[in-house]
């Protein structure tokens, strides 16, 4: 289904199943829609692929009624109203560029569609679209706000917001995008809650302020549940060559995420993975904490990094930094790292590659990175 649709309400109030792949990965999706429709009775959805834990793809079911109510809790958490210009620079595969369409189609206000617009590191063609429509508003991911800040691209004056999702939250980024008139919002979200779970209303980067149409509590391992309307529906997966689903919530009908989080006074500080705490010689190392002190020391030498923690026999895990290539010295900013790290969290070695591995919308892309680290 072309892009196009996604701006008609036409499109939202359908009982289609409309199945959203990225045309760059090979992703086996046969059978799936008739699947879902004669066996499951699901109707009136968007499926999105999703990389599964075994290195496969899972495939997660969103009601369009879902996808409206978080659009519509977003529009009001944020003060979004007809007289927004929107531009839709994120692919129509992702829940994030799902949002921006289904925003818009509740507003009633213009939208610039250039989801299939491959990114420009120097923000070009973004900057030359948002002077030429006069947006007032986009979604970004991380990775296109470190090229911005790499460059020192200014923002153009009409924007007023920029939502800040899908991906690693460097506070030091952000102040830098800021001082360049970038109008950042950071959001905390995921796909099967079909976009935002907090999305900061001013500057808050750390504590977010949770949308309206969420319940939340935390587990005693501190990993996040939330219950609200625009929860997914379930999840698709190919076994033994043939398709099952289940709906992947509790029976009361909540969703336990992997992530840890702490929730106090209606907002969230999102603390990590669930899956991100290794054992490195018996102690639980958070690579989180790790991979944001890696970044803000590489960004600071123009490079962009990340940490990947391998199985080794001795300790547990080693701690590898993948680096991004740039003209400062690999070794010089591998040592600059391990200075600031206490001796069991110190990296046992780096690599260098072109580019840093990543997904359609610009997130790290996790496997890839340990496939690189392991070679």
């Amino acid at each position: 289904m072309e892009t196009a649709d996604l701006t008609s309400i036409d499109f939202w109030e359908s009982d289609s199943v409309d199945l959203r792949l990225n045309p760059q990965r090979r992703i086996e999706a046969d059978g799936l829609v008739d699947f879902l429709r004669e066996e499951c009775s699901v109707s009136a959805s968007v499926v999105l692929a999703t990389s599964g834990s075994s290195g496969g793809f899972k495939f997660v079911v969103l009601p369009k009624s879902a996808l409206l109510a978080s659009a519509r809790a977003v529009v009001d958490h944020c003060g979004m109203d007809e007289e927004d210009v929107s531009l839709a620079g994120l692919s129509g595969f992702h829940v994030g560029g799902l949002g921006i369409f289904a925003r818009a189609c509740l507003t009633g206000g213009a939208l610039v569609d250039a989801s299939d617009r491959k990114w420009e590191r120097d923000g070009s063609w973004l900057v030359e679209m948002i002077h030429e429509h006069g947006v007032t508003q986009t979604s970004l991911t991380p990775t296109h706000l470190f090229d911005l800040v790499r460059h020192k691209v200014q923002a153009p004056p009409s924007l007023r917001c920029v939502l800040l999702g899908g991906g690693r939250m460097d506070p030091p980024l952000i102040a830098e995008a800021r001082a360049l008139n970038w109008p950042v919002r950071v959001s905390y979200g995921m796909t099967e809650a079909s976009s935002q779970v907090a999305t900061a209303q001013g500057d808050e980067v750390e504590w977010l302020p949770l949308l309206s149409c969420w319940k939340t509590r935390v587990k005693k391992d501190a990993r996040l549940a939330i219950f609200g309307d625009p929860l997914f529906s379930g999840y698709a997966m190919r076994e033994d060559d043939s398709w099952s689903y289940r709906s992947g919530k509790t029976e009361d009908g909540w969703y336990v995420t992997g992530d840890r989080c702490e929730i106090s006074e209606g907002q969230l500080r999102f603390l990590g993975r669930a899956d991100d705490l290794v054992k490195v010689s018996g102690e639980l190392i958070s690579l989180s904490q790790i991979d944001s002190l890696a970044a803000a020391v590489s960004r600071d030498s123009g490079r962009d990094a990340a940490i990947v923690a391998i199985p080794e026999e001795r300790r547990g895990h080693e701690l590898v930094l993948v680096l991004e290539s740039g003209a400062a010295a690999a070794d010089g900013i591998f040592g600059q790292i391990n200075r600031k790290l206490p001796g069991i969290e110190r990296l046992s070695r780096w690599i260098e590659v072109k580019e840093l591995p990543r997904t359609a919308i610009g997130k790290l892309d996790r496997s890839a990175l340990e496939g690189l680290a392991r070679e």
